[in-house]
């Protein structure tokens, strides 16, 4: 099992007692070209993993090396954006989703849900991603009603 996310938290309480342990996560990655450099974020990151569950920090292009092609554990990778998602499915990642789990408010963004906001360039990566046969849904929880973001972006219910 491979679960893409976009949160702009990164790594937080829901992530892990609302994902990782529910879901029986055995690995975090988290991937950024801004924080993999940053041998004091990661470890700071990694401090919030509980143990028994390995936590890896990767560049886009690491990730992708590292982690395509078959892959047994389940693993959860978070991004801090749409863009970050949209990069890893374009340098060849598969999956069949992407889960926005937050993002947050800021100027000339659109809200798609109370706890999803997109700029003009987060739109362009969901419909990136949706045209690659990408599904992007909303979702705190994995027990969460999953919000359609096309959909809503579509102005559809």
């Amino acid at each position: 099992m491979l679960i893409l996310r976009v949160d702009d938290r990164l790594i937080h309480g829901q992530v892990i007692a609302g994902w990782a342990r529910p879901l029986g996560i055995d690995r975090v990655v988290l991937v950024s070209d801004r924080l993999s450099h940053d041998e004091w974020s990661c470890n700071a990151y990694r401090l919030a993993i509980p143990e028994g569950i390995d936590f890896l920090c990767y560049t886009i292009e690491e990730c992708v090396r590292r982690l395509s092609g078959a892959n047994k554990q389940r693993t959860m990778i978070i991004v801090e954006s749409i863009n970050e998602a949209s990069a890893l499915v374009q340098r060849g990642l598969t999956v069949p989703e992407v889960n926005v789990g937050g993002l947050g408010y800021h100027e000339g963004t659109r809200e798609i849900a109370p706890y999803i906001h997109l700029s003009p360039a987060d739109i362009e990566s969901v419909v990136l991603l949706h045209n690659l046969g990408i599904r992007v849904t909303g979702k705190q929880l994995p027990n969460s009603v999953a919000v359609d973001v096309v959909k809503k972006l579509a102005g559809i219910k």
